[in-house]
């Protein structure tokens, strides 16, 4: 006797949407997505000049610091979708961005210190969450 697989075959179009719906919530859409952008971009810029080197980030300590702040600040203001796409581009990992206190040792910044009190006093009447 033959049993009825009718009910145990999925349609290509419910497959796609099904198969569309894990990528997303596992985060693996996003991941492709911004891995295709960065090769699309670099596969557009011009080639260096044939004897020229390219560059070295000789300040790549700032530029760290600076991209942590960003990732806290999107992290926090609840950008998951820009954070996805900022962490690949700059290297950092979400999971590893700096937390308020890290960020602060990283940039030698006391909380006592009147640098410290001019960021919270300027942050805040920006209405932008910084270093609370």
């Amino acid at each position: 006797m033959l049993l009825d697989t009718k009910e145990d075959v999925i349609s290509t179009d419910e497959l796609r949407k099904r198969l569309y719906k894990t990528l997303r919530d596992r985060g693996v859409l996003d991941t492709l997505k911004t891995q295709l952008r960065n090769q699309l971009i670099h596969e557009l810029k011009p080639a260096p000049l044939s004897g020229a080197e390219p560059s070295l980030r000789s300040d790549s300590y700032l530029i760290s610091a600076c991209n942590n702040i960003v990732a806290d600040y999107l992290l926090n203001s609840g950008y998951e979708y820009s954070l996805s796409v900022f962490c690949p581009e700059s290297g950092l990992s979400q999971e590893k961005v700096f937390k308020k206190g890290d960020l602060l040792q990283h940039l030698k910044i006391s909380p006592e210190s009147p640098l410290y009190k001019f960021l919270v006093i300027t942050a805040k009447h920006c209405n932008v969450l910084l270093f609370y």
